[in-house]
């Protein structure tokens, strides 16, 4: 599904994420990317969110609605930086102007340092109820494993190596959070012989399918969507140190039926 139908799918179901991951090469993509979400999460429109109509659409529209706050590098450092995001925090505690919620936007996230991340991870873990959080970026191994996680990740435009990965990793979610063997041992097959970038790009592609699954899912399904997210991001951590794909699968595979609750013990 293109990103901007994901939005107003999620929008219609009452899903918006309080934080976004928007990853693609093109910055003006991105950007655009970004304000039609903006757009949905501030949209006071009645049916079809974001309407485009409502005070709220248009002011995101011409760049002037007070609620849409853009965190921007300073011209003469290289990163942003550990401050910004501090003080980012402390608005993000201050009630909004005009629309139900602030939309904290931060075009270059992957000018983010480690400790700018760190940071940003305490508000993305612990939310006020009316802020969200919209990253842009380019690479999403710029961001540390726990942020993502923490974010609904959408790309601009994936091409076809990512669209074969995003294919692979939904059969893979799909097999399991339904605790189905044989449907993951298929799935699995065809990827325990790629190459890095290509594994690397399944895994991404992989955590992205476990959190939209999450999304959509309720009750015990939904729980296994969020231990196969938590034990992606634990897999990504063995592929740097060159654990390989076969193995890695393998591993994904014993944890199956194993319960949410303990996965989580064991990414504790």
């Amino acid at each position: 599904m293109e990103p901007y139908a994901q939005i107003r799918e999620l929008a219609a179901r009452g899903r918006l994420s309080h934080a976004w991951l928007l990853l693609g090469e093109d910055g003006a993509e991105r950007e655009r990317l970004a304000l039609y979400a903006a757009r949905a999460l501030l949209c006071s429109g009645q049916g079809e969110k974001p309407c485009g109509r409502c005070p709220h659409c248009r002011k995101v529209e011409a760049d002037i609605h007070p609620d849409l706050i853009r965190l921007l590098r300073n011209p003469d450092k290289r990163d942003i930086t550990v401050e910004q995001v501090r003080e980012l925090r402390q608005e993000a505690w201050v009630a909004p102007n005009e629309a139900g919620r602030k939309v904290f936007l931060i075009p270059e996230a992957d000018a983010l340092n480690p400790s700018a991340q760190n940071a940003l991870l305490k508000v993305l873990e612990e939310p006020p109820a009316a802020a969200a959080f919209l990253l842009l970026g380019k690479n999403p191994g710029s961001f540390l494993p726990t942020v993502r996680s923490r974010c609904f990740i959408l790309r601009t435009s994936p091409g076809p190596e990512e669209d074969a990965a995003s294919e692979d990793a939904a059969r893979l979610a799909e097999a399991f959070v339904k605790r189905d063997p044989l449907a993951w041992a298929a799935a699995a097959f065809p990827c325990e012989k790629l190459e890095r970038e290509k594994f690397d790009a399944l895994t991404d592609a992989l955590e992205e399918a476990a959190g939209l699954r999450a999304k959509a899912a309720e009750g015990p399904l939904r729980e296994r969507a969020l231990a196969l997210a938590v034990l992606v991001s634990r897999m990504r951590e063995m592929r740097r140190v060159n654990v390989s794909p076969g193995h890695c699968l393998g591993w994904l595979e014993s944890m199956i039926f194993e319960e949410p609750e303990t996965i989580r013990r064991m990414a504790d």
